[in-house]
């Protein structure tokens, strides 16, 4: 739990929304399983709907990947005068 509430305070630190979902591939089939912020914190590791098999996620690399592509959004949006 105490990885969660970490993940948790990162998430709120770098404002994100903890219900913001992200679609997770699995690595044996491919299929990809929507997840929120939240759930990712609170349980790093993911069963896939479509075969099954149960995987570990990096919380901290997703959470990465999720603040650039929302500095992203927000540098694309300045330049628009949005």
């Amino acid at each position: 739990m105490r990885g969660a509430v970490r993940v948790g305070y990162r998430a709120m630190a770098m404002n994100l929304d903890p219900e913001a979902t992200v679609n997770i591939p699995c690595p044996t089939c491919g299929e990809k399983t929507e997840q929120t912020i939240a759930t990712i914190g609170l349980s790093p590791r993911i069963r896939c709907p479509a075969c099954g098999v149960l995987f570990a996620v990096d919380g901290k690399k997703i959470l990465k990947r999720v603040k650039e592509a929302q500095e992203a959004i927000d540098l694309q949006r300045r330049r628009l005068g949005r």
